[in-house]
């Protein structure tokens, strides 16, 4: 059977539309006997083709869907109560997980969802991927048999409720990124799915769909499961096309789509100017039935490939586009925004009209966080495993192994025998000391910052306090202060560096703000090229700190020898980056070191 054919049969027997690249990528990385990750947006069909190649494969499939509440012991196997009782811990008290059948039988363990699983139950797969092998207590070493293979699929960092691989367990998969489909495949599969609804309800309620993945307002836009929940619900909401449309919109798509933090507008009124949008004149019906996509989005596509070819990089050029309001060309290009970021103090000087520099701070912070986003990858900080003794109201799961030794040798089980595990994650305050003097400039210090602040709004437990210095420390956001992302960003970008370097000022602001901290995991973070100008010598009040990190910055007049004394002084270490693009993982890694009480 030829490649084609394969692709042809898997979708025929699974109703796919498209997808013929991503499947004949994914046979390829099985046909290899190379554990499979598809990546992808919800709603784009990640677990279908998922399924598709696994059912292909023609050995037993065993399917595992992620959350947070999933045990290892889910996983691997755990032994039946009764039957341990009564015979001890024999074979054929243990019931195997879909793990442990997967490796006995050569067969498929298709994990769905698997960043929402937490690290310590995913971490079970690494010497299952690499050795073909897992050891579980009172079991002992299960092999896995040729054909044993993991399929997983996982939804993007910026999803929320997804932790994050490990790097370790990412190493050993091989990824496939899938997106939404383009208008031609999403209008068939709606057509498919919905063959008796009329077209000008599909293409409505598709044009509205995609809408929402670009517009401005919106972080995250809805899948195709809007535009079906739409053309379903339309009918019985009103027999008029437009007014049956609105009505649909506003229950299908406030759960599914996620405004931005600056947006001023509230989910409604965005659904309204959508849904205006598409019925105004020579937009959605119009344009749909003469055969053009079904959304602005092509347009945009287009005038995003016009601006990614003149290569626009002159900021006079940026502050004219501004200033005549050209939204799709500046929102069209990551080149372009964060040429706007990078120069936004020159830019904000050059213009008179509020709304074009309403325009370019929104421009300048979206393209900072997604910048900083793509340089962080995935994120997320370990937890701990609480075991205690059972009580009325106690959440968690009872550890069954835990308490079947307490019970296994007594005639009577008292209730404080039951041992109940749930996890927590670890608090940890964090100062960040950011070096603001002449050597910095604006996007520098905001990738720098906005990377912490990415990590405390995705990992949620990190609590911090950002400290800027030159001369002297100014704190931008303290430990009860509340600043949400985009104020952050904003502050930082309009920020102007210079000035002399006092490195032991900031640092006696940062160990003075750690004391008061109530988290006993308490972390400082300075970020300098440890060329201090005016104060007395940093790595005597380095000391004061727990636990002191630097990460320096390379330059022709860096001080290494000094960065690492402030290090060693404050029992941390030292992280030489040569640009601030290596800033937010290095900060990732420092969070993660102190989370897991690892040595520096």
């Amino acid at each position: 059977m030829t490649e084609d054919t394969r692709v042809q049969e898997i979708k025929r027997i699974s109703g796919i539309v498209g997808r013929e690249a991503e499947i004949l990528k994914g046979l390829a990385v099985v046909s290899a006997n190379r554990h499979l990750m598809i990546e992808g947006p919800v709603g784009v069909g990640k677990t279908v083709l998922a399924s598709a190649i696994a059912s292909h494969l023609n050995r037993p499939v065993y399917r595992v869907d992620g959350d947070e509440r999933y045990t290892e012991q889910k996983l691997s196997g755990w032994f039946d109560p009764p039957v341990t009782l009564e015979k001890g811990y024999v074979e054929e008290a243990f019931i195997p997980g879909p793990l442990t059948e997967a490796m006995r039988n050569g067969g498929v363990l298709f994990v769905n969802e698997m960043n929402r699983m937490p690290e310590g139950v995913q971490n079970i797969l690494l010497p299952a991927m690499d050795e073909g092998i897992i050891d579980i207590p009172k079991v002992g070493q299960v092999s896995a048999r040729d054909g044993f293979v993991i399929i997983a699929t996982q939804n993007p960092r910026e999803f929320v409720a997804t932790t994050a691989l490990s790097e370790a367990l990412s190493d050993r998969f091989e990824l496939l990124m899938i997106d939404y489909q383009p208008v031609d495949e999403e209008m068939e599969i709606l057509k498919r799915r919905l063959s008796s609804a009329d077209d000008e309800v599909l293409r409505c309620s598709l044009w509205i769909t995609r809408r929402t993945r670009n517009h401005p307002n919106i972080r995250r836009g809805a899948s195709i499961r809007a535009a079906m929940s739409m053309v379903q619900l339309r009918t019985s909401l009103s027999l008029d096309l437009q007014d049956g449309i609105r009505r649909a919109a506003h229950l299908a798509l406030p759960t599914r789509i996620e405004l931005r933090e600056e947006s001023r507008a509230t989910v409604d009124e965005v659904i309204d100017q959508i849904v205006d949008e598409c019925f105004s004149e020579g937009n959605g019906l119009k344009r749909s039935s003469s055969g053009d996509n079904a959304s602005s989005e092509g347009n945009r596509a287009e005038t995003s490939k016009r601006g990614s070819d003149r290569r626009i990089i002159d900021i006079a050029d940026v502050s004219k586009l501004l200033e005549t309001h050209h939204e799709d060309a500046l929102l069209g290009g990551d080149d372009i925004g964060w040429k706007i970021a990078q120069n936004y103090l020159k830019i904000r000087i050059s213009l008179s009209d509020p709304a074009a520099l309403e325009l370019a701070r929104r421009i300048a912070i979206s393209a900072t966080i997604r910048r900083v986003l793509r340089l962080l990858g995935p994120v997320s900080l370990p937890m701990r495993l609480v075991r205690e003794g059972y009580a009325v109201g106690n959440r968690g799961e009872i550890d069954l192994e835990s308490t079947l030794e307490n019970i296994i040798a007594k005639r009577k089980a008292e209730p404080s025998d039951v041992v109940v595990t749930r996890r927590e994650p670890k608090d940890l305050s964090v100062v960040l000391m950011l070096d603001a003097s002449l050597s910095m400039s604006g996007d520098k210090l905001a990738i720098a910052t906005a990377a912490i602040a990415v990590l405390a709004f995705r990992l949620k437990m990190v609590k911090y306090q950002l400290i800027t210095f030159n001369d002297r420390p100014r704190t931008i956001k303290g430990f009860d202060e509340t600043l949400n992302l985009d104020e952050l960003v904003l502050s930082l970008l309009e920020f102007s560096a210079g000035g002399y370097t006092n490195i032991e000022a900031a640092l006696r602001e940062g160990s003075e703000a750690l004391s008061k901290a109530s988290t006993p995991n308490r972390v400082g973070v300075l970020v300098t090229d440890g060329n201090y100008t005016v104060g007395e010598d940093p790595s005597v009040v380095a000391s004061s700190f727990k636990r002191l990190f630097v990460v320096m910055t390379a330059s022709h007049d860096c001080q290494p020898q000094t960065c690492d004394n402030i290090a060693r002084n404050g029992r941390g270490h030292m992280y030489s980056v040569s640009g601030f693009d290596e800033v937010p993982r290095v900060l990732y890694k420092v969070l993660r070191v102190v989370a897991q009480g690892s040595p520096s």
